[in-house]
């Protein structure tokens, strides 16, 4: 047994306060006037005092009240072994050999600790030795996120090596199961165009405020990225919204020649729209959710506390759902504009906590906590009344 905030405790010397009551009480006496009072002489009718505990029930129960109320301020917890407990502390990189070579000491003295080291490619991979890391191969297509995902629930520290790119973070959010200390690289990626191939007779690369513009083909460029296949939709939403989601796709594909084909198959599809949460959710998928005022809790969930209809959506009325819905398409496949320069606390904001079983049952023992407090408010309420104090 601990407690999360233990100066709460000093709150236990108010345990004193309904004993000292109790024994005030007792000490001023009380006058009970009986059938045969009258026949009695005055030294035998003198007021019974003495410092004795009445109504033990009742303080008992007061006694009670303020310890459960110190523990729920003190957040009391149970944790079998947490002095003997070992903690565990990952280190994660994510970024080719530049990357490896300015942290390379603090990589060999995680090595040298026995601490875990792994490479966020594609797929990650466990790192044993620094020679290993520089024999592996980086592949610039490796998503961030599925590495997180395997992480261990009951990790107490998580250090994360990225580059000084925000091109090279491939999502606008990631969830992990605990707080990451983030090792930001001093040097600067070089941005470089990326070219995308879609439908259209022409070619696409992304500038610097994050519009795509028009190139001319034949350039002998190979494609970064391949959006000629048509992407499957699914939409779950209301007529209203539909006609609106429609519209919207089919203006991106007027524009950039990105072909949408609408399916009735959630397995199938890789975009999916709906106005309720859905209990599954696959890291390769893009989620549209409408009409709910939750915060996003993974990087491929983009949540929209508004329906889209025109009354309700401001995107709507102003015309940018298109844009909207191609800004975070784009950066769910990995295609953001050039690469600008990155601060650790923005960075840090990009990361989401993820409820942990540990948070999950300290939270039902202050919902227990609690229960009790009431319920033994109410018994010392209800002796307190029948007994007239």
């Amino acid at each position: 047994m601990s407690f999360l905030n233990p100066i709460a405790l000093w709150g236990l010397l108010a345990v004193g306060i309904p004993i000292l009551i109790h024994l005030w009480n007792g000490k001023r006496g009380q006058t009970v006037a009986w059938a045969a009072m009258d026949f009695l002489s005055t030294e035998e009718s003198r007021v019974s005092k003495g410092l004795k505990l009445e109504n033990l029930l009742v303080l008992i129960l007061r006694i009670l009240l303020i310890v459960l109320l110190v523990f729920l301020l003190a957040k009391l917890t149970f944790l079998s072994g947490l002095g003997q407990k070992e903690k565990k502390v990952v280190h994660m990189i994510y970024g080719d050999q530049p990357l490896w070579e300015e942290f390379r000491f603090e990589i060999q003295q995680a090595l040298d600790r026995g601490d875990p080291v792994i490479l966020a490619g594609n797929p990650a991979s466990n790192i044993t030795t620094l020679e290993s890391l520089f024999d592996s191969e980086w592949n610039a297509n490796s998503q961030l996120q599925p590495a997180l995902d395997e992480l261990p629930g009951d990790l107490d520290s998580l250090i994360l090596y990225v580059p000084n790119s925000a091109s090279d973070l491939n999502s606008q959010y990631f969830s992990l199961p605990v707080s990451p200390t983030i090792q930001l690289s001093e040097v600067e990626t070089d941005s470089k165009s990326i070219l995308i191939k879609t439908q259209a007779a022409q070619n696409f690369k992304m500038n610097e405020a994050g519009v795509l513009d028009s190139v001319a083909t034949g350039s002998g460029e190979i494609a970064d990225y391949d959006l000629s296949e048509n992407i499957q939709v699914l939409v779950q939403t209301s007529d209203t919204e539909k006609e609106f989601i429609q519209a919207a796709l089919e203006s991106i594909s007027e524009v950039y020649g990105i072909g949408f084909r609408f399916t009735d198959q959630l397995d199938s599809a890789s975009l999916i729209f709906s106005n309720k949460r859905l209990p599954e959710m696959e890291p390769k998928k893009l989620y549209f959710i409408s009409g709910q005022i939750a915060d996003s809790e993974s990087s491929n969930q983009i949540i929209l506390k508004d329906s889209l209809t025109f009354m309700d959506s401001e995107l709507i009325r102003n015309g940018q759902l298109p844009e909207f819905i191609l800004e975070n398409f784009l950066a769910h496949q990995g295609i953001v504009p050039k690469s600008s320069p990155l601060e650790i606390s923005q960075l840090g904001e990009r990361f989401l906590v993820k409820p942990t079983s540990l948070e999950a049952g300290q939270a039902n023992i202050n919902e227990w906590l609690l229960l009790l407090f009431l319920g033994t408010l109410g018994l010392e309420r209800f002796f307190a009344i029948k007994q007239g104090i």
